[in-house]
């Protein structure tokens, strides 16, 4: 069984300036940052895979078709549990809605069931987070491009987990 998941990775400039607030939040929120290299916006998580569907997600990531689309990142929140602090956009990105739904749709041709919340598109920053952001609102906004789809598995060590991408639609 593996851990994975599909999701969007930041290029390194959008990286480093998430990395930069996930620095300024944590003192104020009482968690920790996530390191740069991990974050991303998960859009389908599907948690233990048997070894045998693999290859079926992987094609499926290698065929999915191109993306293009942005995302202004501008607001933040605070999920109590799992203690998370994170920013997404005030504004729906329906490109990102879009990409989800027809995500999930394909994945229920391999035997994966949606969950049964709505998708709130965003970015973890803080674990362990005491408590939300003193604002609401990011200083300066983030704009994201972003331009592939990953299939990625989660390894779980002792200083939190490692990712690496088996699949994207890059060619």
């Amino acid at each position: 069984m593996r851990r994975l998941f599909f999701a969007l990775w930041p290029d390194d400039a959008t990286r480093q300036a998430l990395a930069a607030e996930a620095a300024r939040l944590a003192p104020l929120c009482g968690g920790y940052p996530l390191p740069a290299k991990n974050l991303h916006i998960t859009l389908a998580f599907l948690g233990d895979v048997d070894e045998a569907r693999i290859e079926a997600l992987v094609a499926l990531a290698q065929r999915w078709p191109a993306l293009q689309g942005e995302w202004t990142l501008d607001r933040l929140g605070h999920f109590p549990r799992p203690r998370i602090v994170w920013v997404g956009g005030q504004t729906p990105n329906d490109t990102l809605l879009t990409l989800d739904t027809r995500l999930w749709q394909a994945l229920s041709r391999h035997g994966f069931t949606a969950p049964e919340r709505d998708f709130i598109p965003h970015v973890s920053l803080v674990r362990q987070a005491d408590r939300a952001a003193p604002q609401s609102r990011l200083p300066t906004p983030i704009l994201w491009r972003f331009d592939h789809l990953a299939l990625v598995e989660s390894q779980l060590a002792n200083d939190g987990p490692c990712y690496r991408t088996l699949a994207d639609n890059t060619g």
